[in-house]
């Protein structure tokens, strides 16, 4: 299973896209959700959203305990600035998905961390994915 190969790229700007969408589709729908949810992640990958990686990133969110790790108090559960300082070490490269679904801290390639040869170090595997899941992909 590879998460880097489905990419999206909404194009216009936020509120022309949303615009489109809200007119075609109703601003209710589950197509406006899912837009709103590109445009939230556009603002932090850039125009080129890797929609495997969000998606496995966003499930191991919600299905481990990472979100609780990282959060800056104990009962905060699902904090929404922890979520997205996730999804931006994510699309800084210092976060990956590994093929296996599991999400590594990483440093990327010409850094000064880097693996020899200015390859993608993987440093450490901060949550395996979940055994279900690694079961219905094998």
């Amino acid at each position: 299973m590879y998460f880097y190969t489905d990419w999206d790229s909404p194009v216009g700007t936020d509120p022309d896209v949303m615009a489109q969408v809200t007119d075609h589709f109703g601003a209710d729908s589950d197509e406006a959700t899912t837009m709103r949810f590109l445009l939230r992640f556009r603002e932090i990958y850039g125009p080129n959203i890797p929609l495997g990686a969000v998606g496995q990133l966003e499930f191991l969110l919600d299905e481990t305990d990472l979100l609780t790790q990282l959060s800056p108090t104990p009962d905060v559960i699902d904090n929404a600035d922890t979520r997205d300082s996730v999804h931006s070490l994510h699309a800084h490269g210092m976060l990956l998905i590994a093929d296996d679904g599991s999400l590594w801290m990483t440093f990327p390639p010409g850094t000064p961390h880097s693996a020899q040869g200015g390859a993608w170090s993987f440093v450490e595997q901060k949550v395996k994915a979940p055994a279900e899941q690694v079961g219905a992909d094998t």
